[in-house]
This record gives structure tokens, C-alpha cells and sequence, in this order.
């Protein structure tokens, strides 16, 4: 009876899985990277907390990381296949372009034009602390769309700043407030 419980347990896991995509826990494409380059060390400022160790999407035992790793390997080859054969190698290249050099840094991500930013000095990682921040400011009345602005280094946020769409009534003061509620203090706008 056990065997049949693990068994069980085992292909609900395989089937299921975690559907969670990774563009939402990550702000843009370029941020998606083999190793983040993050100490072992758990980084605290502001009341909350970072994540402990490496950040290795190919090997921490996720099965969409690695899925998504095929993906874009299957991607990159399907775009050097001649236009008849790539019919057969799937729909992926027509969603996505691929890139012919593998090691170009381009941004794929569509940006909005902002209508206001936001600078958060104490938002300093884009795995634990841009998603909070992003969650919080998209639950405010009037914000259409968060996004982060441009970032040198892909591991880091050098450039504190969120830009922000707005289809209504938007109240900064009420930002700023729900902001600090999540530790996020010092937020100020700067346009």
C-alpha cells in the first residue's frame, strides 16, 4: 500500500508539477540567467529578508526551470532550420523570436512608457524584493502597469526605480504609505 501512495504521489507530482511561470517572479527576461551570482549568505536591510545560496534555475530541481532551458535551446536551433523543415519543429519560433547569437543580451520584454516613477531606495533584489514591490504598487486604484526601470547588472537592482502606468485616479501618497507597510521605506517620487 505504500508503494502505491508514492507511486501515486510521484506521477501527480510529474503530471502537476509547478505551474507558476517565471515571468512573474522575475522583472524581465534578461534577469533570467544560469547563476545569479548571490552570496550564500542571506542578506537582511529594511526588515525583510533575501534568499539564502545560489540561485541556479538549471540545477535547483524545478522542473519548468529546466523545461524552459530546453525551450529556448530548441528555440535557438528551430530558428538555423531552413523555412520548410521549421513547420515541423513547432509553433515556439513563430511565438518568440530567437536570437541567432546565444550570448546577446537583448531585452525582448515590451516596455511601457511610464507616466510616473518611483524611486525605492531600499529595494535591492530582483527575486525577493522588486516582486513584493511590484505586488504592492499593482494593488493600488489607477495603476495599470509596474515595471522596473533598465538595470545595468542583471543579479542586482543598480537602479532602484519603478515606473508605473496609470489609467486613473492615482493616489502617490497611498503608494508610498502601502510601501512602507511592506518595509519599503524612503519611497519618493522623482518625476
Amino acid at each position: 500500500m505504500r508503494w502505491f501512495s508514492w507511486s501515486l504521489m510521484l506521477v501527480g507530482a510529474l503530471a502537476i508539477g509547478c505551474n507558476k511561470p517565471v515571468e512573474d517572479t522575475i522583472p524581465t527576461q534578461e534577469t533570467v540567467t544560469e547563476t545569479s551570482g548571490m552570496s550564500g549568505s542571506a542578506d537582511s536591510h529594511a526588515g525583510h529578508e533575501h534568499a539564502e545560496g545560489e540561485h541556479d534555475h538549471g540545477a535547483d530541481g524545478h522542473a519548468e526551470h529546466a523545461e524552459g532551458a530546453a525551450e529556448n535551446s530548441e528555440e535557438a536551433t528551430s530558428a538555423e532550420t531552413p523555412a520548410a523543415e521549421e513547420g515541423a519543429a513547432g509553433t515556439e519560433a513563430a511565438e518568440q523570436p530567437a536570437s541567432t547569437d546565444s550570448t546577446s543580451n537583448t531585452n525582448a520584454a515590451i516596455r511601457f512608457v511610464a507616466d510616473t516613477k518611483l524611486r525605492v531606495p531600499t529595494m535591492m533584489c530582483p527575486y525577493s524584493c522588486w516582486p513584493k514591490v511590484k505586488e504592492t504598487l499593482a494593488a493600488q486604484p489607477g495603476v495599470e502597469g509596474v515595471q522596473l526601470a533598465s538595470q545595468e547588472k542583471e543579479t542586482e537592482i543598480d537602479n532602484p526605480v519603478v515606473e508605473l502606468k496609470l489609467n486613473g485616479k492615482f493616489d502617490v501618497s497611498a503608494a508610498i504609505a502601502a510601501l512602507k507597510k511592506v518595509d519599503f521605506d524612503g519611497a519618493e517620487v522623482i518625476n
